[in-house]
């Protein structure tokens, strides 16, 4: 695929909010008037807002792990896309004619875009299917028993799927190809490369996965009761693919995402219908997993918006059962985590049907911190009223807080302790020791047996800077404050003066805007010209920002007392350049003296190559120290 232009590419970036696209998937809060806007960084199991979006650079950047980009490196990140894709898919989120390109004979199978616009055809082919088929009356009768009104069928995008296995392939000849229906996982190839076989969507109804960004991306599928529900799963869901992981998506999250940020409640269900029926009641705040368990992504990536969250399970065995195996996973969590259990059996769907709304978020408003569901489950079990009853309790409830990851130590784990031995009346200093022994124990098993294990994100930090290495630093933070001194800085310095490569690439492009097109490196500039590069971008705003906390610019506007002894360079200037300069002599001294060494040892004149490096160390030395323009 050809890459688009970079006037069309400018284009679709000035047409592009940074802020409101990151928004999708990270929770932003205003700073400083709206200069910056900070979140969770989404790229590392963050705790404290470290992740900042800049409006007027057009880019973003965490401190912790140092992720950056712009518009177009934050699509290619989060949609694991190429930067072509990437460019095209912005272009349509701004509704911009994208212009004619050819498509190149190597491409690996069709592109995500492609992709995405097949299962739109599809979701569009079964909800019209639903609505007006001939074959779907029978699930137009199921949804009526369901009690959802055409509203949600429509919001929802509600689908059906006849019992032809081939309608998929049938409805698409002519306008896409059977590669293209696999890789929007519509029909699977077969095994032995003879033909494709149908996924197991057939007279279901089939419920569209909408992703962040309200795109279809996925279906899932429910057997209609008493028709073909023998020897089939209750619930099909779509394989994971390019455009769909299921391990962190939420269904209906597009549309509760704003309810969440106001409300920083989530309410998590446990199936689409039980999800729907929460909409359609007005309790929009409500997600669901997609035929999985909550895993912890899920709970980070709830995190960002929520600052509480309620899973909502049926309250027989198999809902209580649910609710305790998920509670360990994420109690460490930094989030207000409950468990409600829906009275009289229920699911909500059902409690939806006969109570209202506000009955309901009454409900999720009183469930209990999943700390205390566990206690209580534990207490109906084995009871207090006894010694051994206290004693199992605490047994179990010391083993539920030493395999829950991310808890030793933690400020969680002695508030919920105390809690427990004040409960079963037990000293802390018996029940502290039994933990740290259970913990010891576990800690020496083999790693596979170790099943609560959760591998976490590495940060890998810079190693201290010296005193040049802030030397390089600083003479970047005045040439993107000052971008009028890098005609001066360039005759003094060049990226092949130092030493750290990050500082050497932004030099060097510094350099190249205003050599080779005579564009000052202004801040615009610069993240155009960076296209794309996330270590680029990233440097640059942590230049930036330290060059506003440290006030080069009132540093750089003091003048010299003596300006015929420094041609009128500015003080704070001379003195960052100092030590670089100083470390260039050296260096050219030495090479000097190596040159000089080795031919001396070898009895003889200068040969051809100590000649010509020592011419290359002589025109260094003049082009280095040039005439340049005198600063403005």
């Amino acid at each position: 695929m050809q890459g688009p232009g970079d006037d069309f590419k400018e284009l679709v970036r000035s047409n592009t909010n940074l802020v409101d696209l990151v928004s999708e998937i990270v929770s932003l809060k205003p700073q400083h008037g709206g200069r910056q806007y900070v979140g969770l960084c989404p790229f590392h199991d963050d705790h404290n807002p470290s992740f900042f979006v800049y409006p007027d650079r057009q880019s973003y950047r965490c401190w912790v792990c140092e992720a950056g980009g712009d518009c177009f490196r934050w699509v290619m990140e989060t949609e694991k896309v190429t930067f072509p894709e990437a460019v095209e898919s912005l272009a349509r989120r701004a509704r911009l004619e994208i212009p004619k390109r050819a498509r190149s004979n190597d491409q690996a199978g069709p592109s995500k875009t492609d992709t995405l616009a097949v299962v739109e055809w599809a979701a569009n082919l079964m909800h019209t299917a639903l609505r007006t088929g001939e074959q779907s009356a029978y699930a137009r009768e199921y949804v009526k028993k369901r009690k959802l009104t055409e509203e949600t069928v429509r919001n929802f995008r509600l689908g059906y799927h006849p019992e032809n296995r081939q309608w998929f392939l049938e409805k698409a000849r002519g306008r896409f190809t059977p590669a293209q229906l696999v890789a929007a996982g519509l029909i699977r190839e077969r095994d032995n490369g003879l033909g494709y076989s149908a996924i197991d969507l057939a007279d279901r109804l089939v419920f569209p996965i909408f992703d962040e960004r309200g795109r279809i991306v996925a279906f899932g599928g429910r057997v209609l009761p008493g028709r073909n529900d023998k020897d089939r799963g209750k619930y099909w869901n779509s394989q994971e693919s390019a455009i769909f992981q299921k391990r962190r998506m939420m269904y209906a999250f597009d549309r509760a995402r704003d309810t969440i940020r106001r409300s920083k409640t989530a309410i998590v269900v446990e199936g689409y219908m039980d999800c729907i029926a929460c909409h359609q009641a007005g309790v929009t705040n409500a997600v669901a997993t997609l035929g999985t368990a909550m895993t912890e992504e899920h709970v980070r990536f709830l995190r960002r918006f929520a600052e509480k969250v309620v899973l909502v399970y049926d309250s027989d065995d198999a809902g209580q059962r649910a609710a305790e195996r998920s509670i360990s996973q994420f109690i460490a969590q930094d989030l207000d985590l409950r468990i409600l259990n829906v009275p009289s059996g229920k699911d909500p769907a059902d409690y939806l049907e006969e109570h209202s709304k506000d009955e309901f978020l009454k409900l999720t408003e009183t469930a209990s911190e999943a700390w205390e569901y566990k206690l209580q489950s534990v207490l109906k079990r084995s009871g207090n009223t006894s010694v051994a009853g206290r004693q199992q309790v605490l047994n179990q409830m010391v083993e539920f807080l030493a395999t829950a990851p991310g808890m030793a130590g933690s400020v969680r784990e002695d508030l919920i302790l105390r809690n427990v031995c004040w409960r079963v009346q037990v000293d802390e200093r018996v029940a502290r020791q039994q933990l740290m022994e259970l913990r010891d124990k576990n800690q020496k098993k083999p790693v596979s047996f170790q099943r609560n294990a959760v591998s976490k994100p590495v940060i890998v930090k810079a190693a201290p800077e010296n005193a040049l290495d802030r030397a390089e630093r600083e003479l970047l933070e005045i040439i993107l404050t000052t971008p009028e001194t890098i005609d001066v800085i360039r005759h003094k310095i060049g990226s092949d003066d130092f030493e750290n490569t990050r500082h050497q690439r932004l030099l060097a492009l510094c350099i190249d805007l205003w050599k080779e097109d005579g564009d000052l490196p202004e801040l615009g500039r610069l993240i155009i010209a960076a296209e794309s590069d996330s270590e680029l971008l990233s440097l640059i705003n942590a230049v930036v920002d330290s060059a506003e906390e440290k006030g080069i610019a009132r540093l750089m506007s003091e003048q010299p007392n003596r300006p015929e002894s420094t041609g009128g360079m500015p003080p704070h200037l001379e003195r960052v350049l100092g030590p670089l300069l100083e470390r260039r002599e050296k260096r050219l001294n030495l090479v000097s003296k190596q040159l000089l060494a080795q031919t001396a040892q070898s009895g003889s004149e200068l040969n051809d190559d100590t000649r010509d490096a020592l011419r290359r160390l002589y025109n260094f030395r003049q082009s280095q120290m040039g005439h340049p323009s005198s600063l403005k």
